[in-house]
């Protein structure tokens, strides 16, 4: 069953505003065709908006088609589903912003799915897990980091702590990284300058030239935690953005360079450093450092209190 966050009126509203012009009617409209059924696509791309905020209406049609329509603010999405085989939907989609076309979006959109598309199947069982509310609403905090790492491609988490544009961030990719780009969670990219690094804590602060709307406030955060607690991390693992992972405390703290460190039991995969760590109230309570060597599904974090400690060096 799925469960409307807005009231039933607004919800009756989106649906009869945004379908009056039928999608395909649109020049700016893609298509694609992905081996997933309509139904499980469906639920698919009603979950991804929803997690982002959006105000969503569903609209049967002939055929087994079906509509979504979403509304957040001035972004409007308009996304048509038509099965063309029991095992596989084509989609129609158009994303605009204050009526305008926005093609880094719509790509977005089609990264996440082709991601979703190649996960193995565990993965995608685990993605009908529900998220508290609180933990999606950090989602837009959250930032992609890439650079060159000794001539090679780096790629981490982080996540902006302040109304002037300060990022949170693991050391060991960034300390003797060139060309670092800081990628929101819209799809925007800024250049990363390093402002600060302390190896020891393995944290390090960068900055961009932008003064968001959305950071998230260390004021409301967690020090101690509860063996068996469930955590959640939103980060970048393999380079897809706005990835929420789930585990639990599994382990008392543990020290690694005379400095704490939470172990769970949670998925951390290449590019989830550096990723934001809540609990299931939202309030942020470590950062992921790194997984043990060999196993995806061991990970330790840097706890609040040592992040604390190395922005109070600024």
């Amino acid at each position: 069953m799925i469960r409307l966050k807005r009231p039933i009126f607004l919800i009756l509203f989106l649906c009869l505003t945004l379908i009056s012009i039928p999608l395909c009617g649109h020049a700016e409209v893609n298509s694609k065709l992905y081996p997933l059924p309509i139904t499980e696509l469906e639920q698919l791309l009603f979950r991804w908006l929803t997690r982002s905020g959006f105000d969503v209406c569903r609209t049967a049609l002939k055929m087994g088609q079906v509509q979504l329509d979403a509304l957040k603010v001035k972004e409007k999405w308009e996304i048509f589903l038509r099965p063309h085989s029991p095992l596989a939907t084509e989609i129609q989609a158009r994303c605009t912003i204050g009526g305008q076309p926005d093609e880094a979006r719509l790509k977005r959109l089609w990264d996440f799915i082709s991601g979703y598309t190649k996960a193995p199947l565990v993965e995608r069982e685990d993605s009908n897990q529900v998220i508290p509310n609180a933990v999606l609403s950090e989602i837009e905090s959250v930032v992609c980091i890439t650079g060159k790492h000794d001539h090679k491609d780096m790629q981490l988490s982080g996540f902006i702590v302040d109304e002037e544009g300060l990022i949170i961030c693991t050391a060991h990719d960034v300390r003797s990284a060139q060309e670092i780009t800081v990628i929101l969670n819209d799809g925007r990219r800024f250049k990363g300058h390093l402002v600060q690094i302390d190896v020891r804590r393995d944290l390090a602060l960068l900055r961009i030239n932008l003064k968001p709307n959305n950071f998230i406030s260390l004021a409301k955060g967690r020090n101690l935690l509860d063996m068996g607690e469930r955590l959640y991390a939103i980060g970048c693992p393999i380079n897809r953005g706005g990835t929420i992972v789930s585990g639990i405390i599994n382990g008392p703290p543990r020290r690694a360079n005379d400095m704490p460190l939470w172990q769970v039991n949670m998925e951390v995969l290449p590019g989830s450093s550096g990723s934001p760590v809540f609990d299931e109230q939202g309030n942020l309570v470590a950062l992921v450092k790194g997984r043990y060597r060999g196993r995806d599904s061991v990970g330790f974090l840097i706890p609040l209190e040592t992040i604390i400690e190395f922005l109070k060096q600024k």
